[in-house]
């Protein structure tokens, strides 16, 4: 007999998540269920959870996730069978819009999401559109899996900067976040003769880019970080800002050489002000100042989602920055904590936290 309810981690209201049994949803014909075996917490999951950031309560967050396929909808013939290991690409383009006609489906104008706009990954089970799913090599751990949506956003932005792989460059990344690491990664091991420096003022995560081969710097107070951009401005061939910060993303042009290109990535805070001069230097420069939100899919054809899990299949490993795994129960301390030491009210040093359903506090 089928359980008619799934436990689930729920946000009935800002920072209160409670962990609950929700009904079942009866599966679409174009849907399949999946089994969540691993599910990737995102920073813009503290601020929605935390910081007032919900469209709406309760929701069921979690948008980087991997599982096993454990029932297919009607409408669904070959495509996929119960046992398929399968990653999902969280957004639902409404297929009509002008980028969708484009089949730039992550720039779409009306799109749904899941995690945010609809119920997500913190549950046993999702019931997720068939277009949505990507299968996943036996080699792929579901672990890695689940880290393909932000490994998919990381190898968009570098692929977007278009950095010749043959030609000698330096390339700044302010932000040694998750995205941070992962680019450190990806350019070390495909662009050996890039020259690969890291900013970012935790020194917990300074050190594991150290460790990936970046040279680091701390830039934890005013007086570091303006230093850092006196001896650094207009050093670099790119600048990714990964950081978010009005500060860094000032920064980025300060640092970036003559016809270069600048990449803003970060989910910004605050309001940016460019003063005049910093204009004029964006002009006098000529510098290409590029956005990344997302990342390109196009189901199963070839796109940033298939490279990435190739990039995966091949060695790169986004489960190894993984630094606390919990499960439904921790989901509300933990996010508790990254908005403390996201806001400076306190530390808590991690790189990445995944959840996963299978562990219970019993």
């Amino acid at each position: 007999m089928m359980i008619n309810t799934i436990r689930a981690a729920v946000l009935e209201e800002n920072q209160r998540v409670v962990v609950t049994n929700s009904p079942r949803v009866e599966l679409l014909p174009d849907e399949c269920e999946v089994t969540v075996r691993a599910v990737g917490l995102c920073s813009s999951d503290i601020a929605r959870a935390y910081g007032n950031g919900a469209y709406f309560y309760p929701l069921i967050m979690g948008h980087e996730l991997a599982g096993t396929v454990t029932q297919v909808g009607s409408a669904i013939n070959e495509e996929f069978k119960e046992g398929d290991r399968v990653c999902v690409f969280p957004l639902l383009p409404c297929f009509s819009c002008l980028a969708c006609e484009k089949k730039l489906y992550a720039l779409c104008r009306d799109y749904d999401y899941y995690g945010s706009r609809r119920h997500g990954g913190f549950s046993e089970k999702l019931n997720v559109k068939a277009w949505n799913i990507l299968k996943l090599p036996d080699e792929v751990a579901l672990d890695d899996g689940a880290l393909i949506e932000p490994t998919a956003v990381v190898l968009h932005a570098i692929e977007k900067l278009a950095v010749e792989k043959n030609k000698p460059s330096k390339i700044c990344l302010l932000g040694a976040g998750f995205m941070g690491l992962i680019a450190v990664q990806i350019l070390s091991r495909f662009y050996p003769d890039c020259e690969v420096f890291l900013a970012d003022r935790n020194e917990f995560k300074l050190d594991i880019g150290s460790d990936l081969g970046a040279e680091c710097r701390w830039i934890g107070s005013v007086n570091a970080f303006e230093d850092f951009l006196l001896e650094y401005d207009g050093c670099f061939d790119y600048v990714i800002e990964f950081a978010g910060t009005p500060e860094t993303f000032s920064g980025a042009v300060r640092l970036a050489a003559q016809n270069s290109k600048v990449l803003w990535v970060g989910n910004i805070s605050g309001d940016l002000v460019l003063p005049r001069t910093q204009v004029s230097s964006i002009l006098r420069k000529e510098l290409t100042i590029l956005g990344v939100w997302n990342s390109i899919y196009k189901g199963d054809g070839v796109c940033d989602w298939s490279k990435a899990i190739d990039l995966i299949h091949n060695g790169l490993r986004p489960s190894e920055l993984v630094t606390l795994r919990i499960g439904f129960d921790e989901l509300n301390e933990t996010l508790g904590k990254l908005y403390a030491h996201k806001t400076r009210k306190s530390v808590f040093n991690t790189i990445k936290v995944l959840v996963d359903p299978k562990i219970t506090s019993e």
